[in-house]
């Protein structure tokens, strides 16, 4: 045989190595596979478990354990809030949260039983990293499934209504068509602290830089005061202070403006700033707290520098009407 024969000859040897090696590779893994399905499919539920993805959480208390409980409604897995984690919370009757239904203005207020983590949605994956304190005073909208719906800075949170509970009568705020009223008449409790409002601040903002692109500068002299606050202010006889627990102040949603050379004096009424804010400060969903002419209504003096933020639309409607917030939410 030719050398060139003997080359042809070996390199077909070589080719049929090589296509029994990868026949005996394929067939291993085949059969390899063929096992683990068994495995898995005739193994037991304990021998075999799928691991709960790493964002799962449960509607809990902070020190709380995981219980898991939901319905299917329309092909739609629901989860519900369970008292798991507040078994230790001892409300009575009349002051539990029940279920009603979501709404987008404020229903009123109520307090946290216990420490409880914030979720971004009514279920059980949406964790985040704020919560809500023991004794805190919330705005409440409304309960499905166990989960409370409130409103934390700027944002809605849902929580545990299990940890949370009714205002005790001595402490209660008063809402009347989605916007807190503090009066002589309806004080806020000594304990209430929910600082500077998020919303009504943003919409300061927005305000002023729309008047500095008019010219015009506006600036705060006071916003949110606490009871503590408030009360030394009044003592001490300063012209804008009220009785500690009866200021807008302490709500965080009153703002008092001046420009220089006006701060809490009637000057502010002379000014461009304040023509301004009487005709546009409702866009921004502030209206003219006390006004002048409206004394034998607000039953408070004038203070044209105080405004407050109650939103858009309904600043809009009081603007349009000429009411007063006493008007408009029909207090005598």
């Amino acid at each position: 045989m030719s050398n060139r024969g003997i080359r042809e000859l070996k390199r077909k040897k070589r080719r049929l190595q090589k296509n029994r090696r990868r026949k005996i590779l394929v067939t291993g893994l085949a059969s390899l596979a063929l096992i683990i399905g068994l495995k898995v499919f005739t193994s037991k539920d304990d021998d075999f478990t799928i691991q709960r993805p790493a964002e799962y959480r449960q509607a809990e208390a902070a020190d709380g354990d995981e219980e898991k409980e939901e319905k299917n409604i329309n092909g739609d897995t629901i989860h519900i809030a369970t008292k798991h984690g507040f078994k230790d919370v001892k409300i009575d009757d009349d002051k539990r949260i029940d279920d009603d239904k979501y709404e987008y203005t404020l229903i009123r207020y109520v307090q946290c039983a216990k420490t409880q983590y914030a979720y971004q949605y009514p279920n059980d994956y949406s964790k985040t990293e704020k919560f809500v304190k023991e004794g805190d005073y919330l705005p409440y909208y409304g309960t499905e499934n166990g989960f409370s719906k409130i409103k934390l800075d700027d944002s809605f949170y849902y929580v545990n209504k299990y940890g949370l509970r009714e205002l005790d009568d001595d402490k209660e705020i008063k809402v009347v068509n989605g916007i807190a009223y503090v009066s002589a008449e309806y004080p806020l409790p000594s304990d209430f602290n929910p600082g500077v409002d998020k919303t009504a601040k943003r919409a300061f903002e927005t305000m002023r830089q729309d008047m500095e692109r008019e010219g015009l500068s506006i600036k705060i002299a006071s916003d949110y005061r606490d009871y503590e606050l408030e009360k030394k202010m009044k003592d001490a006889g300063e012209v804008d202070s009220e009785e500690a627990g009866c200021s807008e102040h302490q709500l965080g949603q009153a703002f008092d403006f001046f420009t220089e050379g006006t701060k809490y004096n009637d000057k502010f009424v002379t000014t461009k700033e304040y023509k301004w804010l009487c005709e546009n400060a409702y866009k921004y969903g502030f209206i003219e707290r006390y006004p002048a002419d409206k004394q034998n209504i607000t039953k408070h003096a004038p203070m044209p520098w105080h405004f407050r933020f109650v939103g858009v639309e309904n600043a809009k409607e009081i603007y349009e009407n000429d009411l007063t917030l006493e008007d408009y939410l029909k207090i005598k």
